[in-house]
């Protein structure tokens, strides 16, 4: 999901990388303009390594260094209902705590084909970019 949104925002001249959280330096976060974050569900909630980089965060918070950027999210669950909650959890954690301006997010649900799953990454993907642009 996260190469195929990325495709789509590079497609739109906009200069994308693509980082793996569990490696990624959170002390770099404010250096983008824009932050797409994802994560597998497990029981309504993002994996560890999202949730650690999410908590890692707070640095950021007190001065209001992400407040104001546009934030992406997506998931991958079992069930619509888990997948929901997770993205919630993206949204309270991207949008209210840090005051960025979150573009609602994807959800694919087991059982989703690949060829519908990257058509709405593409989707959003151009959602993202245009948001970006404005």
């Amino acid at each position: 999901m996260a190469k195929a949104i990325a495709e789509a925002m590079k497609s739109s001249a906009i200069s994308v990388t693509v980082e793996d959280v569990g490696k990624f330096d959170i002390s770099l976060l404010p250096n983008y303009d824009r932050i797409v974050l994802g994560s597998p569900t497990y029981f309504s909630n993002v994996a560890w390594q999202v949730k650690k980089a999410i908590d890692e965060s707070i640095v950021h918070y007190r001065g209001g260094k992400l407040k104001g950027k546009v934030a992406g999210i997506f998931t991958s669950a079992g069930t619509s209902r888990d997948g929901k909650d997770c993205l919630k959890m993206l949204e309270v954690a991207l949008g209210l705590h840090h005051g960025m301006k979150v573009v609602e997010g994807i959800l694919r649900v087991d059982g989703e084909s690949d060829k519908e799953i990257e058509k709405r990454c593409q989707e959003y993907g151009e959602r993202l970019a245009k948001e970006i642009e404005k």
